[in-house]
């Protein structure tokens, strides 16, 4: 089979995929995977989790043995598209653009998507050897109040580098963030469980605007993003928000082709934050980040 036969046939599965999400319970299945794998787009994801479910950890033959791992022999792997990028050299452009000048043109020289090739990651199942260089997941984050009190004060802390976090009382909602000012709110007299959620909802709604400001997008999609992307972060924190996402997500679903219309945004919103957190000064948030092929 050629490679663009190989593209096709991944896309395809991804298409297959697609259309397994069929409920809202399915959603929140697919959440619960696409918060281990968060890096990789969601097509991505939904190809490794049609390949293999059970997957928790993936990474390229080399990256293992980098880490002391060795993929076993007759371990078969899980197809995902990698991009091809090449380099271009493209005119630099001027810092003030309203002024023109008797001077040569200078270059730079820029990367370029030009395609996709099929390559193969093995999950950590299907592997030997030591755990010593393995990154250390942040989980079991969850627990008593002061456990959960923490983890608020960090996360608020961080976000607040990014975003003005505000958190106030006398409102019936729980949070909002506000567009034209760019404030985020959490009620002060939420449990710290609740608080957290509610948080990383409102910082979703941040950045969703940030990188889709179209008009049109409509208010329910928006706040089906913030719940997906929430719950897929809590859950990178070890925290479990599911029984309340879903009731929340079921209040604002109109159709479920939505689900896969917001797909591509939950995952890139979620990567946006999770990386956030990852590369803060936080040594409890450090070790979020995994490492890349």
């Amino acid at each position: 089979m050629s490679n663009a036969d190989k593209i096709k046939a991944a896309l395809n599965r991804i298409k297959e995929g697609l259309a397994t999400i069929n409920t809202d319970e399915d959603w929140i299945s697919f959440l619960r995977f696409q918060s281990l794998f968060y890096q990789y787009s969601f097509g991505n994801t939904i190809m490794i989790f049609l390949q293999n479910p059970e997957a928790t950890y993936v990474m390229g033959y080399k990256a293992w043995n980098k880490l002391g791992r060795y993929v076993r022999k007759g371990s078969k792997g899980l197809a995902i598209l990698a991009p091809c990028v090449k380099k271009i050299e493209v005119f630099k452009e001027p810092e003030n653009k309203s002024e023109y000048h008797d001077q040569e043109g200078e270059k730079e020289t820029k990367k370029v998507l030009s395609g996709f090739r099929i390559a193969y990651v093995y999950d950590i199942a299907d592997t030997d050897g030591s755990d010593e260089m393995l990154p250390v997941l942040v989980k079991g984050l969850s627990g008593n109040s002061e456990s959960e009190r923490e983890i608020f004060i960090r996360l608020m802390k961080v976000i607040s580098k990014e975003f003005i976090v505000q958190e106030i009382t006398g409102t019936a909602s729980k949070g909002s963030y506000n567009l034209e000012t760019g404030i985020i709110t959490v009620r002060s007299d939420l449990e710290y469980l609740q608080r957290i959620k509610t948080l990383l909802h409102e910082t979703a709604h941040a950045y969703d605007f940030k990188m889709n400001p179209e008009e049109d997008i409509p208010r329910n999609r928006r706040e089906l993003i913030a719940e997906s992307v929430a719950m897929v972060v809590s859950m990178r924190l070890g925290l479990d928000t599911s029984s309340y996402s879903l009731s929340y997500i079921q209040s604002w679903l109109k159709n479920k082709e939505e689900l896969k219309i917001i797909a591509d945004t939950v995952q890139k919103v979620s990567y946006k934050i999770i990386n956030m957190l990852a590369e803060s000064e936080d040594s409890a948030f450090s070790n979020l980040k995994e490492s890349e092929d």
